[in-house]
């Protein structure tokens, strides 16, 4: 029984006479008229039954007109009985039409009785900021250095697995160093997180990052749960530099993806291929073994294109005999792979680039790829594509400074990583400096950005208009070719 019913039987069972709502007013009117049809039948009983007694005592002197006086009432009665019935379905009906129509006028529709308001960045609920002449920021990745040193000697060779981690610290390095010249104060904790001792589960559980300001990771996406609901207990932000996804985050707004999803990811390439290859034929090459491969491969696959989509299931390596049919061996195709394994995807682009020596392709790839540089040589017919959330300008007189440092402190030429770790300390510094320990409702400055222009913005939770977490959804386009890569 609903709450508005329950009242207005309340107040009919008190005689109240006057009612709080149209609804209701309605409501006790059709009560009214239903009672009033049944004092109606009980009048109409007392009159046959005087009708009766009349009859029966001239029944003593005709016993046919008795009994024909006898027919005619059970016939009386059976269509007063079913008069009855037909109105009160009629008063059921009418009362429902009512009530619908009470709700549309006043709601719209069902749904909208009870809208999801999305609510605005002012909405969102922080702690009032903390200004501090001192600050203390953690920063976490793997690194390996466990593995990096062998016999008290290190090692030749630096496992691949380690190359972005160190990068990704030695960027921070440099930026640690470019803060402190420019009179930062401010602390900053490296931790390795392959190692035992600063795994992200010891880290939250023995709570080494208690005074901490800020979090900053190039980690897995398996650590970003742990590592978000800590900063949401302690009401500071984290920032996931590097992981293509929120690891099941929700109601978190501390937590902060500078590495778009693989959603927006497939969002942005499906747009890209409308744009850029409307008349072509796309071939997407997909995978349903791996949870988050099946769900990137859904996500392309139900988008809207222009051109003409087509699929091959690569659960298994395909064969050349499978792949044949989709291609122009001795034109341009474009191909599409929905792959975060680096190593699958390199064998299935080793495959296009030797089974057709002839034909070009240009390839769209996933967020990570250019975590193994095989992967980037892929042939002269190959070029691959690839959504970024960060485009360093070369010629830039900050891109010169890093490289003229990298070289000299480390030697070589600085990689994306090198520069994604410095982009990070430095804008992340200067937010704490202008904004305190809460900045999140001023992230469209982001003027100290040294090369990206982030575009960050809270992702709402279509059914509760509550905040996610907060997105980057700023990405550019790098096309590689034999390991070179140009911006598009």
């Amino acid at each position: 029984m609903s709450t508005r019913r329950f009242l207005t039987i309340l107040l009919l069972a008190v005689l109240t006479v006057s009612v709080s709502t149209r609804t209701e007013a309605q409501f006790w009117k059709k009560k009214s008229k239903r009672h009033s049809h049944k004092g109606k039948h009980s009048a109409d009983k007392t009159t046959t039954e005087k009708s009766d007694s009349t009859q029966s005592a001239s029944s003593k002197t005709d016993a046919q007109e008795t009994k024909k006086s006898r027919a005619e009432r059970r016939k009386e009665k059976k269509e007063r009985k079913k008069r009855e019935k037909e109105a009160r379905k009629e008063l059921k009906k009418a009362n429902k039409k009512h009530k619908e129509k009470a709700t549309a006028s006043s709601t719209g529709t069902a749904e909208q009785a009870q809208p999801v308001v999305i609510k605005q960045w002012s909405d969102i609920a922080y702690p009032p900021t903390t200004k501090k002449s001192h600050y203390r920021v953690d920063i976490l990745a793997p690194m390996y250095l466990d593995e990096l040193v062998k016999n008290g000697y290190p090692v030749k060779t630096i496992p691949e697995k380690a190359v972005q981690g160190l990068d990704f610290y030695k960027g921070v390095q440099i930026a640690a160093d470019t803060l402190k010249k420019s009179l930062f104060d401010i602390d900053i904790y490296v931790h390795d997180v392959s190692s035992l001792q600063e795994s992200t589960e010891m880290l939250v559980n023995k709570n080494m990052m208690d005074s901490t300001d800020l979090i900053i990771g190039a980690v897995a996406l398996k650590d970003i749960p742990a590592l978000a609901g800590y900063a949401k207990k302690k009401q500071v932000n984290f920032i996931s530099v590097t992981a293509p996804g929120d690891g099941g985050v929700r109601d978190n707004q501390y937590f902060t993806m500078l590495q778009p999803s693989v959603k927006s990811h497939c969002e942005w390439i499906a747009e890209d291929l409308n744009t850029r290859h409307a008349k072509r034929r796309v071939l997407v090459l997909y995978r349903t073994t791996i949870p988050a491969e099946d769900a990137a491969g859904k996500y392309l696959l139900n988008g809207e294109y222009k051109n003409s989509l087509k699929s091959l299931l690569c659960n298994a390596a395909p064969k050349k005999e499978a792949l044949a049919p989709f291609f122009d061996t001795a034109g341009k195709n474009v191909v599409v792979m929905p792959i975060l394994d680096t190593r699958y995807a390199d064998s299935l682009l080793k495959i296009l680039k030797t089974s057709f020596p002839l034909a070009q392709f240009e390839v769209y790839g996933m967020p990570g790829w250019p975590a193994s540089s095989s992967l980037l040589k892929s042939g002269a017919n190959v070029t691959v594509n690839l959504s970024t959330p960060f485009m360093a300008d070369s010629t830039a007189a900050i891109a010169r400074y890093i490289a003229q440092v990298f070289k000299a402190e480390y030697g070589g030429k600085p990689t994306d990583m090198v520069y994604r770790g410095y982009e990070a300390m430095y804008w992340y510094a200067n937010m704490l400096k202008r904004y305190g320990t809460i900045f999140n409702k001023q992230y469209s400055d982001n003027e100290t950005a040294p090369f990206t222009h982030f575009t960050v913005k809270p992702q709402w939770d279509d059914k509760t208009g509550n905040v996610i977490y907060f997105e980057n959804r700023q990405l550019y386009l790098k096309a590689y070719e034999n390991s070179a890569a140009k911006a598009k």
